[in-house]
């Protein structure tokens, strides 16, 4: 469906809605280490997604049911629940020691 919307447009600096100060806070938090010459580049492409998002607000739903689903033509499988013996992992790793790993976590 095409809404006459494009979500590539440029927008000035000036008219930024995610700064590079933004990017590098949330970086912060998600404990990502963003490379200075990536920080403008990140700050107008969420910037464009904002806008893009805000654009999709001023459309008029008037009539237009929500869709919880939007895919309605597919029968999704389901079954019941069943209890199993579980086979494998833990007596498979006991007998061959196929599933050993090394530590990755360590304490802060």
């Amino acid at each position: 469906m095409n809404l006459g919307l494009r979500l590539g447009s440029r927008r000035s600096h000036s008219l930024m809605k995610i700064s590079e100060r933004d990017v590098e806070y949330v970086a912060k938090l998600a404990m990502l280490e963003v490379a200075d010459e990536e920080k403008k580049a990140l700050a107008e492409q969420l910037s464009r997604i904002v806008e893009y998002v805000e654009k999709l607000n001023q459309l008029d739903l008037t009539g237009i049911e929500p869709t919880p689903q939007v895919v309605t033509s597919v029968k999704h499988a389901v079954r019941d629940d069943r209890v199993s013996p579980r086979t494998g992992s833990s007596d498979a790793g006991r007998t061959v020691k196929l599933f050993k790993v090394p530590k990755v976590i360590t304490e802060r």
